[in-house]
């Protein structure tokens, strides 16, 4: 008799172990990010895509700042050409329109993709068109500018950043200089 009690109470403390190690594992769980995600097929992906509003969320800001990461994981490029917002209101890209080169991210390094204007409430129906993908409807969430968001630009500096190839050395840092000329003088550092 002893020996079936034995088996039966490891048997439970098993399941009890394990049960308690899966709620720790979700418990402790960081979620990957906080903003919306998509796949465009096999070609391109969206990840964390968010409108950065003020720092009370009752009241929005008359613009925010879009950011998020777009890997094309084609071999072939592509460009985002414009995003639309559901309800009214509009997203002007950082560029007239957004290059998306093959094997890269674009859109890192804290640097908005748009600036969106006519928000209206915390979560926000746009729709990404591309050059050669589908377009892809994303329900794009408005964070509070508290927490690790406070430190985030509030407008874009210059077309989003993109992460070079792994196979290849970084593209060559440009600046442009305010000279009072016509057009700004781009420098080459190396």
């Amino acid at each position: 008799m002893t020996r079936p009690i034995a088996a039966a109470l490891a048997v439970v403390a098993l399941a009890v172990s394990g049960c308690m190690v899966v709620g720790f594992d979700e418990a402790n769980r960081v979620p990957q990010n906080d903003g919306a995600n998509a796949n465009v097929g096999d070609s391109l992906s969206l990840r964390n895509v968010f409108l950065l509003g003020g720092t009370d969320s009752a009241s929005h800001p008359p613009q925010q700042a879009l950011f998020g990461v777009i890997v094309n994981d084609a071999r072939k490029p592509d460009q985002l050409e414009k995003i639309t917002m559901e309800g009214g209101g509009t997203v002007q890209l950082a560029g007239q329109t957004l290059a998306l080169p093959p094997d890269q991210a674009v859109g890192t390094g804290n640097k908005p993709i748009g600036m969106a204007t006519g928000v209206r409430g915390n979560v926000v129906p746009m729709t990404f068109t591309f050059r050669e993908a589908e377009p892809v409807r994303l329900m794009v969430p408005v964070m509070t500018r508290t927490g690790h968001f406070s430190n985030l630009p509030s407008a874009p500096a210059g077309p989003p950043s993109s992460a070079p190839p792994v196979t290849s050395p970084p593209p060559p840092e440009v600046t442009n200089q305010g000279t009072g000329s016509p057009g700004p003088t781009a420098t080459t550092t190396g």
